[in-house]
């Protein structure tokens, strides 16, 4: 090992074994959604549909019963459970009905996340997916819910015809899905979810406890301060040793997040489906924080611009980063280019 590596390691591990010395205050506890999210599920929308107590998704679930919730088993379902708790996941909540006399089925519900970023980009992903799956149709449209999607289905096997909405609002996630054997449900569905979207709350978790919301305690106690030192230290040395590891191996793998068998969703609303790794445009080369994509050049802001090699979906709105679908941005956005200092220049091909 050279020596200005040696230093680099001998100073990460005095970092990392200060770290441990210092004592921590209590963890912190996770968030509960408030209100409960029993209580935030809209009414059926008439007096026929009765509730089916024994229906697949009934009652409180998690994210290991979501999926699950349509056979799905194995590796898939492990990915699907673990991208939904990376995602904030924290509790989930659902009910179904049925009218006898108009021959309707109808599914409702939420999804409660630690933050709104959380809940989008599960939105997204849920999109995608239910883009692609055999089933589909066309996109179904609803005016006053922003941001969501909508979604016609017919099956064949089953004689069903189905239409969705999914839409966000703060940090959860609300579905309202209308079946039948005849396709007759869409402007019923387009009601309820309008009737879900203005009887959901603002939230269930307070803004200011979201992830993306929080701020540092500038007025915090010495070992707290040195904590947060202490943890950017760790971060920039890693960073660093990682860079020197580059330069020394000539080109190297892709950085990290790059490339995974990150589970895209199939089916969105029912079902998750394996990787898309080996899909063309999965080779994007991504800044660790996921936030930029690299160029050959420079860092670019993957919320204004999109890599031009990057898979595409069917209808062209969004874009595969390697781990997720992300939104293609709008037109006429100025793009941005990050510091090249920030993080380490990946190595030229």
């Amino acid at each position: 090992m050279g020596r200005v590596q040696l230093r680099i390691y001998t100073l990460t591990i005095a970092a990392f074994a200060a770290l441990m010395l210092w004592p921590l205050n209590a963890a912190a506890a996770t968030p509960s959604p408030s209100p409960a999210l029993d209580s935030v599920l809209a009414k059926p929308p008439g007096s026929d549909f009765a509730e089916l107590t024994t229906g697949q998704l009934h009652g409180k679930f998690t994210s290991h019963d979501w999926a699950t919730s349509n056979g799905t088993s194995g590796t898939s379902a492990a990915e699907t459970e673990a991208t939904l708790n990376r995602d904030g996941f924290l509790d989930g909540y659902g009910k179904t009905w049925a009218s006898s006399s108009a021959g309707h089925a109808m599914v409702e519900a939420v999804m409660a996340f630690k933050g709104g970023a959380g809940a989008k980009k599960a939105l997204t992903a849920l999109e995608a997916s239910d883009k692609a799956d055999p089933s589909y149709k066309h996109a179904d449209t609803v005016s006053g819910i922003d941001p969501y999607y909508g979604a016609h289905f017919a099956e064949s096997s089953s004689n069903t015809v189905g239409d969705l909405f999914v839409f966000a609002k703060g940090n959860d996630i609300f579905f309202v899905i209308l079946a039948s054997a005849k396709d007759d449900v869409l402007t019923l569905a387009a009601q309820q979810a309008k009737t879900q979207y203005e009887a959901a709350p603002a939230s269930t978790i307070p803004s200011s406890q979201w992830p993306e919301n929080a701020v540092s305690n500038t007025a915090s106690s010495f070992p707290v301060a040195a904590l947060g030192i202490a943890i950017a230290f760790i971060v920039v040395v890693v960073a660093l040793v990682a860079f020197l590891a580059l330069r020394r191996r000539g080109p190297a793998p892709m950085m990290a997040g790059a490339v995974a068998a990150t589970p895209d969703m199939s089916g969105g609303a029912g079902s998750w489906a394996a990787g898309a790794a080996g899909m063309p445009g999965s080779n994007i080369q991504m800044s660790p924080d996921g936030n930029y994509w690299w160029d050959g050049q420079g860092w670019k802001d993957a919320a204004q611009e999109a890599p031009p090699t990057a898979q595409r979906s069917s209808d062209g709105t969004l874009w595969w980063d390697g781990r997720t679908w992300r939104p293609v941005p709008q037109a006429g956005q100025p793009p941005e280019t990050k510091p090249s200092a920030e993080w380490p220049q990946p190595p030229s091909s």
